[in-house]
C-alpha cells in the first residue's frame, strides 16, 4: 500500500473577499491511496485563517500509514468508524484520510460512496456566493443563480456592508443569506445591521462576531427574528454540544469537523432548546468536485447547503459532481480530469 500527499493550488475565478482578507485561492493537499490495484483520493483544504496547513497535513498522514493499511486489509469502515484515524487538533488532515478510505473501500465494492448513507426525501436549499469583488461581474454571478435557490452574500464588518446589500438587492429581489466571517468585533454595531436587513428578505445571519464570543452571539439571537447560525464558533461535535444554546443553528463543514462521519454525528444531535427548531447547514471551505461531492452526500439531512465552490473556481482537477436547476447531481464516481496535468501540479 501506498499513501502519498500532494499539494495543489485551488485559483479562484475572481478574487474572494472576505473578513478574513482577499484572496486568488487556496492551497490544498490531495491525500491519494493505491492498494490491491485500487486509486482513491481524499482533500484537506485548510484555508490561511485556519490552523492546519499542507505541511501539517502531510506530517500527520505519515504518522497514520501503518493503521491504514491494517484497516484496509481487515476491515468494514463503515461497520467500524471509530477505526478511522481521527483527530481533533487535525480535522481537514483527518477528513482528507478517511474520504481516501472510504473511497477506496466503495470502489472496492463497486459502489457509490452515496449507497453508504441513507438519503432523506427532502432538497436542501442550495446557496450561491457573492462578495464585494464580484459586484463588477453580478450578471455573471444572477445568470448562474438560477441554478441556486439563494445567494449568500459575504460582508465584512466595514462601513459599506449595507452599500453593498442595497447594491444586490437592487439587480435582484431574490432572497439571500449573510455570511459575516467574524467580520463584527462590537455586538451593537452588528445588530443595527441585522435590524436593516430584516427587511430585505434576509433569512439568515451567519457569524457575525468572533469565534469565541458566545455570549455575544446569544445576546443577538434574543434580539433579532433572523436565525443566528455558527461557521468558526463551532467546528466539532464537542463545540456543538457546548456551545449550541447560544445560536440558531450550525454550517457543518467537513473540513472543520474531519470527515462524514464527525458531520454525521452533528447533523444528528438534538438539541434540548425548550422546542426551538435549530438550523443543520452543510457547507463547504474553498475545495474541489472532490469534497464537495463527498460532502454532497449528507445535502438530503440538512435545511440548506453551501456547496458552490466548484463554480468559484478555474483550474478544478476533479469532476463528477453538478447543481443543475436548483438540484444536485452526481456522477456514479468522482474522476480526475487530467492524470497527467494533476501529477504535473501537484510536484
Amino acid at each position: 500500500m501506498k499513501i502519498s500527499v500532494h499539494p495543489y493550488f485551488l485559483e479562484f475565478i475572481h478574487p474572494f473577499a472576505l473578513a478574513h482578507g482577499t484572496r486568488k485561492g487556496t492551497q490544498l493537499a490531495f491525500v491519494k491511496i493505491e492498494f490491491e490495484g485500487i486509486v482513491a483520493f481524499g482533500e484537506a483544504s485548510p484555508p490561511p485563517y485556519r490552523k492546519e496547513t499542507v505541511d501539517s497535513v502531510k506530517k500527520w498522514i505519515e504518522t497514520q500509514k501503518e493503521h491504514v493499511f491494517s484497516l484496509l486489509a481487515t476491515n468494514n469502515p463503515f461497520k467500524n468508524p471509530e477505526n478511522i484515524p481521527f483527530s481533533a487538533e487535525h480535522p481537514a488532515a483527518s477528513c482528507a484520510l478517511q474520504t481516501a478510505i472510504l473511497h477506496w473501500y466503495a470502489i472496492a465494492k463497486g459502489k457509490k460512496l452515496s449507497d453508504f448513507f441513507l438519503p432523506t426525501n427532502s432538497s436542501p436549499a442550495l446557496t450561491l456566493t457573492i462578495t464585494k469583488n464580484d459586484f463588477d461581474f453580478i450578471e455573471e454571478k444572477l445568470n448562474l443563480a438560477t441554478h441556486f435557490t439563494h445567494f449568500k452574500l459575504k460582508l465584512t464588518g466595514s462601513d459599506d456592508d449595507l452599500d453593498f446589500v442595497k447594491a444586490i438587492r437592487n439587480k435582484t429581489d431574490s432572497s439571500f443569506c449573510i455570511d459575516i466571517n467574524q467580520g463584527y468585533s462590537n455586538k451593537e454595531k452588528a445588530i443595527k445591521l441585522i435590524s436593516a436587513l430584516e427587511k430585505w428578505r434576509c433569512i439568515l445571519i451567519e457569524q457575525p462576531l468572533k469565534d469565541t464570543d458566545h455570549e455575544g452571539h446569544y445576546w443577538l439571537k434574543q434580539r433579532t427574528a433572523l436565525p443566528i447560525i455558527a461557521d468558526e464558533s463551532i467546528c466539532l461535535l464537542d463545540d456543538l454540544i457546548q456551545f449550541h444554546e447560544a445560536y440558531s443553528g450550525v454550517n457543518i463543514k467537513l473540513m472543520k469537523c474531519g470527515g462524514l462521519f464527525q458531520a454525521q454525528q452533528m447533523i444528528d444531535f438534538t438539541p434540548l432548546n425548550n422546542g426551538q427548531k435549530f438550523m443543520k447547514l452543510l457547507g463547504c471551505m474553498s475545495e474541489s468536485s472532490l469534497g464537495i461531492a463527498t460532502a454532497s452526500v449528507l445535502a438530503s439531512q440538512c435545511a440548506m447547503a453551501d456547496l458552490d465552490a466548484p463554480f468559484l473556481t478555474k483550474n478544478d482537477p476533479f469532476k463528477g459532481f453538478q447543481i443543475v436547476n436548483k438540484s444536485i447531481e452526481l456522477d456514479d464516481s468522482i474522476q480526475l480530469k487530467n492524470k497527467m496535468l494533476f501529477l504535473l501540479n501537484t510536484q
